[in-house]
């Protein structure tokens, strides 16, 4: 859901450098958008740029997928072990 389509029922005042505030007002003029409405959408991107993953939902990716065993554990370990040129017996 975009923000826009909730209405604006909320204010926030914040202090900010200069520079910060010029930059913001240059996107704004640039995209034909009020201050207020930049500062929205460069929110909204953020936010669900660093939105966490919801609880389990890593491990629901791998829903009903095989778990690896530990002789595949060992056969990857022995392979990337190889490929970094190193002797099984080295490893300690």
């Amino acid at each position: 859901m975009h923000i826009d389509d909730m209405g604006k029922q909320a204010s926030l005042t914040v202090r900010l450098p200069v520079a910060l505030k010029r930059s913001i007002e240059q996107r704004a003029d640039a995209q034909r958008r009020s201050v207020s409405s930049q500062v929205v959408h460069d929110l909204e991107i953020a936010a669900q740029a660093e939105a966490p993953a919801a609880p389990g939902h890593f491990l629901g990716l791998f829903k009903g997928s095989r778990l690896p065993t530990d002789h595949d554990v060992h056969e990857v370990r022995a392979s990337l072990w190889q490929r970094l040129g190193g002797d099984e017996d080295d490893r300690g």
